[in-house]
């Protein structure tokens, strides 16, 4: 079974600006995916106000370089196997159609790790990304919020003229702003 596609349909949502449907999504795919209550509990009351904060903080100079760059867009990568290690990818270049013009990018800005979310991948979903229906379940609810605290800080820099994306993988972005 593809239970990436799970995540591909919250996808769809966010970048609708649909979010308290897309968390409604996740949390009854998490369920149906045998996530055990406790662990979806645990993950959903995680803090990410500090995560949010220290994007924040960066993006005065992001966006400093972007224009510097001529830059289209600004994409966060999050680093899934690496502490959930955090990158801004000032990209020249934009397009709806690929992801390929993220990882073309030669200028980035360093965020660093986000506590709470590695040791819940590592330990609980078994490093293991849409392997089964656990994992699958987890890697969603993990991802949403990511993306969800990158959506919240992306919206008040919405005036800059800017597209702001997210991903965790090589081959696919969700497209907030």
């Amino acid at each position: 079974m593809d239970y990436y596609k799970y995540w591909e349909r919250c996808v769809d949502q966010i970048e609708k600006g649909q979010i308290e449907n897309a968390t409604i999504y996740a949390l009854k795919t998490a369920v149906k995916l045998d996530v055990s209550q406790a662990l979806i509990d645990r993950i959903m009351s995680i803090s990410l106000k500090s995560y949010e904060k220290k994007v924040e903080a960066q993006m005065d100079e992001c966006l400093k370089r972007a224009k510097l760059e001529n830059a289209e867009a600004l994409c966060l990568y999050y680093n899934l196997d690496n502490g959930w290690d955090n990158t801004i990818y000032i990209c020249k270049e934009y397009t709806d159609e690929n992801s390929y013009w993220i990882f073309k990018s030669k200028s980035w800005v360093e965020i660093g790790k986000t506590k709470g979310f590695s040791g819940i991948y590592k330990i609980d979903a078994q490093s293991a990304f849409f392997a089964d229906k656990i994992s699958s379940g987890i890697c969603i609810l993990l991802m949403l919020r990511t993306t969800i605290s990158f959506y919240n800080v992306a919206q008040k820099f919405s005036d800059r003229g800017m597209k702001f994306c997210i991903t965790a993988t090589e081959s696919d972005c969700v497209r907030v702003l």
